[in-house]
């Protein structure tokens, strides 16, 4: 009897052998391989696993500290993050003072078991009432300060409205990680790690782009990047130039180096300390100006928060059009990726009880971790009784976070690929304007993510997944590997334009050994190397023998093939739903043993895990129906049919937030899929017991 009766098929019937021939599939048992990258934390990293996250604002004059910590553990907050006097530039006196202060709130933390991180700004130092003040960041130290491209230096006083966080009076100094403050802010840390903190919370080190126009450039850098590259610094913007396209590539590696060192220093005092990096710069353009990018490269031990901005500071998402909610469901997703072994957390903003469910639905469905706050701050909540009530779920169903992915496809984003194609033309973070709302995220039309070329192509591909439910892993260039790619039969590379030798040779690996290559929008796949560096041909379709292919071609290479298309299907997809593409997209991924069959709207977003052998986790959130005009979450029903990868389904219990414990369910066994029927608010875990 098939399971397509009474509702849609996606990516039916076939059931062939997947990608690599050694390769676990993770709803099989046995097998050499597991799903390489995806996580699998050491015990140490058990807390920022089961992480449930919350901030904590307060002073050395603060007389309610224990009564509000006593708010915090009946919520079921398992994290919490300290914020104290560290974002302001102050004497090593008062920092002593502060670092005592801290460790006391720390252990009172402990004592009701909750693991504690200070909030610390890695690259910028506040200064309040700097123009009377003898001693600001500016004033005693302007060789520390970032220097754009112009030359001008990246420091401000706040009262023009340039952002929310800088009052009037307070002196906002942008610090270069290539001056002697790198030592200066190590050194610091490591005081941190001789308290009872578990870790930093090290706020969002980039070269920002608030005052001066594309930092850093002043003498430290200036002096680095010819000692790494043997080039002069470039002086102006030009995208044609390969030493500007250097520059930019290397840029991300600035940063990154200064993360390690922070690390690394703060490890030399506590081998267990820990350093989290709220990232704000997710997928989008700011990384490409501001340099701060936690897809350009292989993290480590360093750990993320990422800071997916609503569209708006002032009604979060209440007011998002559709694609906007996808594009925060596709960030979310890009954060895991980005992660590789390594759980990682994200900021949940929520202006109200039933938006904020949504959001952090998606940031559990999407596999991070949710930090809850109320927008536009990070100490505060929607509500104790809401927080208590979601964390408490997280707590019961914490296993959702140790499963294996078990899902069908990948799809890899290159961070200078986006550089080299979109040059920086647009923000990008979300697809709407909204002229009405002064905080909306943009007001220009060009900042539409919809309007460049390798981001939209990018999206488009993941939101035509996310449609036809067919639910996928991102994999970053720096992971990209043939071990890690094995376990997909099907690899989405979207405008690939930027691509080094090795990870060229690992997506050959791939195909030779029986996975299918997806590649869109892209006649230049591989054109630039990782820095920029413009090869003579597209070294990705080159290194398959592809000259030239009708859309949606396939070339037969070892045992797996390449498809090609030229044409931008996603860019097309993410302006304007194409039934096409998501139709194109499900019959590759129909040789998979892990498709889904249902009649879910196309807005539900759903992620498969295998936490035990005999055990597969679906994770449903649902975004259907959000619109512009007002907030009107609804529920939605319909029909799953979820593969068993050839295993008997022994049984289904589904639960949500607010309810008091799993609930069994009818099912059928179709078509080697376990068949059941489901109403979901805004998050449901369903748990298909496999024999």
């Amino acid at each position: 009897m098939s399971v397509a009766l009474g509702f849609a098929v996606v990516g039916a019937g076939c059931e062939s052998k997947p990608a690599g021939e050694g390769a676990k599939d993770p709803l099989q048992g046995g097998g050499e391989t597991p799903v390489a990258g995806t996580e699998s934390p050491a015990a140490e990293l058990g807390w920022i696993s089961d992480a449930r996250v919350a901030g904590f604002e307060t002073y050395a004059d603060d007389p309610a500290v224990d009564a509000r910590l006593d708010v915090l553990a009946a919520a079921h907050v398992s994290v919490v993050v300290i914020d104290s006097d560290l974002s302001f530039y102050m004497t090593d006196a008062a920092f002593e003072e502060n670092a005592v202060y801290i460790d006391e709130v720390a252990k009172k933390c402990h004592q009701r078991g909750m693991k504690v991180v200070a909030y610390y700004p890695m690259l910028e130092a506040l200064t309040e009432d700097a123009p009377t003040k003898q001693h600001t960041m500016w004033k005693d130290h302007p060789d520390w300060v970032q220097r754009g491209i112009d030359g001008n230096a990246n420091q401000f006083v706040g009262g023009e409205g340039r952002v929310f966080w800088v009052p009037a009076g307070t002196e906002s100094a942008w610090l270069c990680p290539t001056t002697a403050y790198r030592e200066y802010f190590i050194n610091r840390v490591k005081r941190l790690a001789q308290t009872a903190l578990d870790g930093v919370w090290g706020d969002v080190p980039l070269l920002s782009d608030i005052v001066g126009l594309w930092p850093c450039t002043n003498a430290t850098c200036a002096a680095k990047f010819l000692a790494d590259t043997g080039l002069a610094q470039p002086t102006g913007v030009d995208w044609d130039n390969a030493v500007f396209r250097r520059w930019v590539a290397w840029r991300h590696g600035v940063i990154h180096e200064f993360e390690q060192a922070v690390l690394a220093g703060a490890r030399t005092v506590r081998p267990d300390f820990q350093l989290i990096i709220e990232t704000v710069t997710m997928d989008y353009s700011a990384g490409t100006v501001q340099g701060l990018d936690g897809a350009s490269r292989d993290d480590g031990d360093v750990l993320r928060v990422w800071e997916v901005d609503c569209a708006s500071d002032e009604t979060g998402m209440r007011e998002a059009p559709a694609d906007d909610w996808i594009s925060m469901a596709i960030m979310m997703r890009h954060g895991r990726g980005c992660a590789g072994k390594n759980p990682s957390w994200v900021i949940s903003y929520g202006k109200q009880a039933d938006d904020a469910e949504r959001v952090m639905a998606i940031a559990i469905a999407g596999g991070v971790r949710p930090y809850e706050t109320q927008i536009p701050l990070l100490n505060q909540t929607v509500g104790d009784a809401w927080r208590g009530k979601i964390f408490g779920w997280l707590k019961d169903n914490n296993d959702i976070w140790a499963g294996e992915s078990a899902n069908p496809a990948a799809v890899i984003f290159s961070s200078v690929s986006r550089d080299f194609i979109d040059k920086n033309a647009g923000v990008g973070l979300y697809t709407s304007t909204n002229p009405a709302d002064e905080l909306w995220w943009a007001t220009a039309p060009s900042d539409s993510a919809t309007t460049l070329p390798y981001l939209a192509e990018y999206r488009g591909i993941c939101k035509a997944l996310i449609h036809a439910h067919a639910p996928y892993d991102v994999v970053t260039t720096p992971h990209v590997s043939a071990a890690r790619l094995a376990p997909y039969p099907v690899v989405v590379a979207p405008r690939p334009a930027a691509l080094a030798d090795g990870e060229i040779s690992a997506l050959k690996s791939y195909v030779e050994a029986g996975g299918t290559l997806l590649v869109t929008g892209s006649t230049d796949a591989g054109v630039f190397d990782e820095n920029g560096a413009l090869r003579a041909q597209p070294a990705l379709l080159q290194a398959f023998g592809i000259s030239a292919a009708a859309d949606w071609s396939r070339t037969s290479y070892g045992r797996g093939a390449v498809v090609l298309v030229t044409e931008q299907v996603g860019q097309k997809y993410y302006q304007a739903t194409d039934a096409a593409v998501t139709t194109a997209l499900t019959e590759l991924i129909a040789v998979s043993r892990r498709t889904i069959v249902t009649d879910a709207p196309p807005a539900v977003v759903i992620d498969l895990r295998q936490p035990t052998e005999d055990r597969l986790d679906v994770l449903f959130a649902n975004i259907d129906g959000l619109d512009t005009g007002g907030f009107n979450g609804q529920s939605a029903s319909f029909r799953a049919a979820i593969p068993c990868g050839g295993k008997t389904p022994g049984g289904v219990t589904i639960t949500q937030p607010g309810d008091s414990a799993p609930v069994e369910i009818p099912f059928t066994h179709e078509d080697g899929r376990a068949v059941f029927d489901v109403t979901v608010g805004a998050l449901l875990l369903a748990r298909i017991a496999i024999a």
